[in-house]
């Protein structure tokens, strides 16, 4: 299986053939990987989130970098990318469309959580 998701504009939700390279083929890394995303991924929704109502914006950038990245080592594209865009409006400081890209990142980081429950489940 090469990709999970709806191929479109933004690419598959979860690339799975990557991920595996990027990790080196070694399942019991890919497990754990996924198993800490799944851990990990609502408390930092939540901080986004808070960030966000809070309007803090050094709260949002550095958590929407966390994301960013745990998403990137999922080689996850979609939640990677709406993660950078939070970081980059908590960057700059202007939060005024902050909550529409959160809803985004929602979204996404849904819909791959979905997946790799999924593929959790696959694998046992």
């Amino acid at each position: 299986m090469e990709a999970i998701g709806n191929p479109g504009v933004h690419g598959p939700v979860l690339d799975v053939a990557r991920m595996r390279e990027r990790l080196g083929e070694d399942e019991e890394l890919i497990a754990d990987v996924i198993r800490l995303y799944l851990e990990d991924y609502p408390m930092r929704m939540r901080a986004i989130g808070a960030a966000i109502r809070t309007r803090d914006a050094g709260r949002l950038r550095s958590e929407a970098h966390a994301l960013k990245g745990s998403a990137g080592a999922l080689s996850a594209a979609r939640v990677a990318e709406a993660a950078r865009v939070l970081e980059t409006i908590g960057q700059a400081g202007d939060l005024g469309s902050a909550e529409q890209c959160f809803a985004v990142l929602v979204a996404e980081a849904e819909q791959l959580a979905a997946v790799l429950r999924q593929l959790q489940t696959d694998k046992s």
